[in-house]
């Protein structure tokens, strides 16, 4: 890595730190494919992250526990495959910094998007989530990661839109389920 590569990451650290303090035109829309693969790429270090933070809430009996590293292993060929064209997606939400990242290696610049990526969904997670995730996980854990790249993006897509977001904060369930306790996630259906 040359000299430019840390002082262009640096660079970018600071815009992207400073970003939300400054008054920006919206981020601009990505195609269903450009979103695919930013999420293919991101998906194997985010699994690797919530496994990280939730195993040890969950215990050894869950999920995340017995196969979220496998699961992240599982998509790592199609995180590489889809990097080619994630990273002018990345590029493209950059907006006006998007020349920073031709300053960086795609060597350098992965690793990067992806822990910001990482960093910011699973600072959000809490203790007491970690249940649900895990059942989540463990129910598409069996999707090809294509798959479940595309039914991410495609619930991202929807979440975006106004009356989505509107029907949601207003949104009552149609039945009254009792909580799962924690550690569950099996099947229910008889076999």
């Amino acid at each position: 890595m040359g000299i430019a590569q840390p002082r262009a990451a640096l660079s970018l650290m600071l815009v992207l730190a400073s970003a939300p303090l400054a008054a920006q035109a919206p981020l601009p829309c990505l195609t269903p494919k450009e979103a695919q693969s930013m999420i293919s790429c991101g998906l194997p270090d985010i699994v690797r992250g919530m496994t990280n933070k939730c195993a040890p809430v969950l215990g050894p009996t869950a999920f995340l526990a017995q196969s979220g590293k496998a699961l992240a292993d599982r998509y790592q060929p199609t995180a590489n495959a889809a990097w080619p064209m994630a990273r002018p997606a990345i590029a493209k939400l950059a907006q006006d910094n998007a020349a920073l990242f031709d300053l960086m290696s795609d060597e350098a610049l992965r690793p990067f998007s992806s822990a910001l990526m990482t960093t910011a969904i699973v600072k959000t997670i809490e203790p007491r989530q970690c249940s649900d995730i895990d059942r989540v996980i463990r129910v598409v854990a069996p999707l090809p990661p294509e798959n479940m790249s595309m039914l991410v993006g495609i619930l991202l897509e929807i979440m975006s839109r106004p009356k989505a977001q509107a029907a949601v904060a207003k949104a009552k369930s149609p039945l009254n389920i009792c909580p799962a306790p924690s550690g569950t996630g099996q099947n229910v259906t008889a076999k």
